[in-house]
């Protein structure tokens, strides 16, 4: 009877970090959604966006993304950011190429998205 009790608790622990797990990672794709809508209101021209890395920051409550983004010319720039969920705008990245990919101002089309986990998207 006691191996039984056992096993039935680290089932449901397992159940519950499963859950959890994809919780966090639903969290994940949809700021990395919310922090393209950011990157359109940060630069212009912007084709499409991969996601390569995206780690969650606990202390500063903000999430650290590395993107491959490509412009309406075909040109693409990797850069890190940092994007903290209900921002507008991207305030802290680095500068790889500003007259080029990262040139300021809003996208106004629709661009497409390829999240960390593999699915593609559009915003």
């Amino acid at each position: 009877g006691f191996l039984l009790i056992v096993t039935a608790v680290g089932v449901g622990g397992k159940m519950y970090m499963d859950k959890r797990a994809d919780e966090k990672e639903a969290e994940k794709i949809e700021a990395e959604r919310m922090s393209v809508e950011a990157l359109k209101n940060t630069f212009e021209n912007i084709k499409s966006v991969e996601f390569e890395k995206t780690g969650y920051n606990e202390i500063t409550g903000s999430y650290g993304m590395m993107v491959k983004m490509k412009n309406m010319k075909d040109e693409t720039a990797v850069f890190d950011f940092s994007y903290t969920e209900g921002t507008e705008i991207i305030t802290s990245y680095k500068v790889v190429d500003e007259h080029g990919v990262q040139q300021e101002g809003k996208t106004i089309n629709v661009v497409e998205i390829v999240y960390s986990n593999g699915e593609k998207g559009e915003v």
